[in-house]
């Protein structure tokens, strides 16, 4: 930009429009020892990386408003895998993004968050996290084991932004549960430390979930086929259908009952095959009006009649 040929933008039209915050994302993502380079594209793109960021913010905030700490933390050990799967990568972040920042690598830090929060969590973990946190008994250890992950990746995340994004880290620190001691203000706290957000998943479960990953992306293109075909019109109408090679059925076996959670179907059938192959069928079942996942159990409970065999336990629980 050239002031001399009238194409600079001025920092208070910027801040009129879209705010001092994002302005200071853009410093943070932009490698400094390079040239710096600032367009109206890149603008619109950091509008909704901003965007991106609050939702995950917004998403797991909402999700503790009954969480406390001290009372409802589930211990390490009977943490769902999964949750313990979305610790990991949070605790991984955590360990680069200390190196990054004691290099001043602030445009990795920015990558890296971003990565995480659009990818790691809203894309798989937040909406495989969905049915447990909107269907599960409130005070289930399913439910609690979650909201354990949920809160420890956002007191993690709120204090490893803070540098980055200085006004939106101070805003949602003061919706956050803080444990005793904790200061007032965001900026006066610690960068987080990867041992406060432990998986205790070791490298081979952590491969076996990295390859879960791997499986999904195969069904979610099954199911976006079956759904443009009119199949189905939403995931929980299907039924995935897979075939695994030998190497992998396995393990596809061990996880068998995470599947369907994990693809957001309502069944999974597996059986042996020459290579991995995902195909959709329609549910068997009912539909619950519950949980809206089709099951062959809706109406076998007087008490309740359209929901299945799940929700009776999660309403049972609930109502005492």
């Amino acid at each position: 930009m050239h002031k001399s040929k009238g194409n600079a933008i001025e920092p208070e039209d910027f801040f009129k429009q879209h705010g001092a915050e994002l302005l200071r994302l853009w410093a943070a993502s932009v490698d400094f020892t390079e040239d710096v380079v600032l367009s109206n594209v890149i603008i619109e793109r950091l509008v909704e990386a901003y965007r991106k960021l609050r939702n995950t913010f917004k998403y797991m905030l909402g999700n503790l408003h009954d969480f406390d700490p001290l009372r409802d933390a589930v211990p390490l050990d009977q943490m769902l895998e999964i949750d313990r799967w979305a610790l990991a990568r949070t605790e991984d972040l955590i360990r680069r993004s200390r190196a990054w920042y004691s290099e001043f690598a602030f445009h990795k830090v920015y990558r890296g968050v971003y990565d995480l929060a659009t990818t790691d969590l809203s894309a798989i973990y937040f909406h495989v996290l969905k049915d447990r946190m909107y269907t599960a008994a409130t005070r289930s250890r399913a439910r609690r084991s979650g909201q354990t992950a949920l809160y420890r990746i956002h007191y993690a995340l709120t204090r490893l932004v803070a540098p980055l994004l200085a006004f939106t880290a101070e805003e949602v620190w003061g919706y956050t549960a803080k444990p005793a001691g904790a200061p007032e203000s965001v900026h006066m706290a610690l960068l987080p430390e990867p041992e406060e957000v432990p998986s205790g998943l070791d490298a081979s479960k952590l491969a076996n979930w990295n390859r879960l990953m791997e499986v999904r992306e195969v069904v979610l293109k099954a199911l976006e086929e079956a759904r443009q075909s009119k199949l189905i019109g939403a995931p929980l109408e299907a039924q995935v259908c897979l075939d695994a090679p030998p190497e992998l059925y396995p393990l596809l076996e061990q996880y068998a009952a995470d599947l369907p959670s994990l693809f957001i179907v309502s069944q999974v059938a597996l059986s042996e095959g020459t290579e991995l192959r995902a195909t959709v069928e329609r549910a068997s079942g009912t539909k619950c009006e519950r949980c809206w996942k089709y099951t062959t159990d809706v109406g076998e409970n007087a008490d309740f009649p359209t929901v299945c065999g799940a929700c009776v336990a999660a309403l049972k629980e609930m109502l005492g």
